[in-house]
């Protein structure tokens, strides 16, 4: 019989797998032989995506906004992957 799969599970796999093979993608690029782990954009990382909501309110005192950016290099989309495998494997 197999149990239900909370997809909690699986969110909190993938951001911690984009988090940690983001870093060492980062770390590893520093090397030679690892340049492809930083397959463009600014300082290695593509935005996937990004929204911008500056200035929310503006009071001319206190300014409020927001910015959401979602950036990945080749070591964080091999640790999303290893994540799902890990997810299935559970």
């Amino acid at each position: 019989m197999k149990t239900k799969r909370n997809p909690w599970v699986l969110l909190i796999l993938l951001l911690f797998g984009a988090l940690i093979g983001g870093i060492a993608g980062e770390f590893l690029s520093s090397f030679p032989y690892f340049r492809w782990m930083s397959f463009g954009g600014a300082n290695g990382y593509r935005d996937l995506f990004a929204a911008s909501l500056n200035p929310a309110f503006d009071f001319r005192v206190v300014r409020f906004g927001f910015d959401l950016a979602f950036r990945v290099n080749a070591g964080s989309i091999l640790g999303m992957i290893l994540a799902v495998i890990i997810f299935i494997r559970i």
